[in-house]
């Protein structure tokens, strides 16, 4: 069996000035079908989505228990979902998981500022596990995708 080397993805990354010196960086992503941004976030431990996304009927893994604290303090009622297709790019990934929490702070920042609504955090997780690299000059999120095996 042989690995097939990895295949660069390069995924535009716009960065926004939220207030004067404070940055977010954005990257687009279609997740179940549905197009918007997620805020790069190396803090994040894990990915995130914002719960209005995905309503209460979707498949939610029962088995998974999930604590999260962000710099607010605790965030309580974190559960997990299985997205059936999450895009960044090139990289296509089906049945994801993601944690799935309350967002309307980071909404209603944006749509104070920027007049945009933002879908998610990209947590290390997802930057760990893609080995991505942020390379601000050129405005852009560099990514791996899995390998591959053939015989």
């Amino acid at each position: 069996m042989q690995r097939k080397r990895n295949n660069k993805i390069t995924v535009p990354l716009e960065i926004v000035e939220l207030e004067s010196d404070s940055f977010h960086l954005l990257v687009p992503v279609v997740i179940n079908g549905e197009q918007g941004d997620m805020i790069v976030d190396t803090g994040a431990s894990v990915t995130v989505a914002d719960r209005r996304f995905f309503p209460d009927g979707c498949e939610e893994e029962t088995d998974v228990q999930l604590q999260s604290g962000g710099i607010t303090g605790s965030i309580s009622d974190v559960r997990t979902i299985s997205v059936r297709q999450f895009c960044i790019g090139e990289l296509k990934l089906r049945d994801k998981r993601i944690a799935v929490i309350d967002l309307d702070y980071v909404n209603d920042m944006y749509q104070k500022h920027v007049h945009r609504k933002v879908m998610g955090l990209l947590g290390s997780d997802f930057l760990i596990a893609h080995r991505a690299v942020i390379d601000y000059p050129g405005r852009k999120l560099l990514l791996e995708k899995p390998e591959e095996t053939t015989e």
